[in-house]
């Protein structure tokens, strides 16, 4: 229990280290607390304490001259060509709500009051929280999008997939589809259209400004693809949404909803029970579902033929089609 409830300090020293742009500073080389602390303008007694810390926590290896990144760190948080840094920012930036975890809990709603933290009202918030849903789906999309069955379809919709990371892939790995349309808010796409416009792996990919909250998806589509999205909504969002999505489908049109989804207790897996109570500090309403739950709303909206399937570890597919 000691352990649990002192979790928060690793996470802290590994989140600071980040945000400052340690890992990235250090890069291939070996650099002393001296250099770092000039060149990120720390303190230096302060840093080497830091170092220390994430030499202990093996994110650094300490050399005769100074520190050098784990090439695991180096890898994904000191390349340049290969940084993954955006999602820990965003995790970052959603500390102080989880702060107030215990007022939530007691009021069942988040609070928001302290920072202007809400997707689209503060600049650094929201572009973090893009960059770092594209860190993710960069190692995802390629394990995903091949295990699914697209072999009838030609227009896609990917409905809030702004970054484009999975719009890519699916001309990747399903050639036959002869247009994928984004559809997403104007900001996510602005990221979209920068990392594709020039990318011949990306020459089908169309981009619709949207909030399917308010505004209809577009139709004319035989699959949508819907990642990580139900989880912000709360039911009877759910429920809408899909309503909608079945609405633009053309008839034999395809369903694809992936997400972190419990098991029917609701207890398990660990992963998405801990992601449900991240959505109780982050959001007015939205938890993690079930498969059941999922598929449930599918048929209610008209969807047949239902399954799910395990495409991560962490993550699964509930799929349907419009009769």
């Amino acid at each position: 229990m000691q352990r649990l409830a002192g979790g928060f300090q690793a996470a802290k020293i590994f989140l600071t280290a980040n945000d400052l742009g340690l890992f990235l500073e250090i890069g291939a080389a070996e650099k002393s607390p001296g250099e770092l602390a000039a060149a990120l303008s720390v303190d230096r007694r302060a840093l080497r304490l830091l170092l220390n810390a994430l030499t202990a926590l093996n994110m650094l290896e300490k050399g005769d001259h100074g520190y050098r990144n784990h090439p695991v760190v180096y890898e994904h948080l000191g390349n340049p060509a290969t940084y993954r840094g955006a999602i820990f920012r965003h995790i970052h930036h959603c500390w102080d709500s989880w702060s107030r975890l215990p007022g939530v809990v007691q009021t069942g709603k988040p609070d928001f009051a302290a920072e202007a933290n809400a997707l689209g009202e503060n600049d650094e918030w929201t572009r973090d929280f893009i960059e770092g849903m594209n860190d993710v789906t960069r190692d995802l999309a390629p394990q995903v999008v091949p295990q699914l069955d697209l072999e009838r379809a030609e227009v896609l919709i990917d409905v809030g997939g702004g970054p484009g990371t999975y719009a890519a892939a699916f001309q990747q790995f399903w050639p036959e589809l002869s247009e994928i349309r984004i559809f997403d808010l104007p900001d996510a796409l602005a990221l979209g259209r920068k990392r594709l416009e020039d990318l011949e792996s990306a020459s089908k990919v169309r981009f619709y400004p949207g909030n399917f909250e308010i505004d209809p998806i577009p139709g004319g589509a035989d699959a949508i693809w819907l990642s990580q999205v139900l989880h912000s909504q709360n039911e009877s969002g759910c429920q809408e949404l899909i309503r909608k999505l079945y609405a633009a489908l053309d008839r034999g049109g395809k369903l694809m909803v992936h997400e972190f989804l419990l098991d029917d207790d609701k207890a398990s897996p660990v992963m998405a029970s801990i992601f449900a109570v991240h959505m109780l500090v982050m959001t007015e309403g939205g938890r993690t579902y079930s498969g059941a739950e999922i598929g449930a709303w599918m048929k209610a909206a008209g969807f047949v033929d239902i399954a799910v399937l395990n495409v991560s570890d962490d993550t699964a597919v509930v799929s349907g089609r419009k009769p």
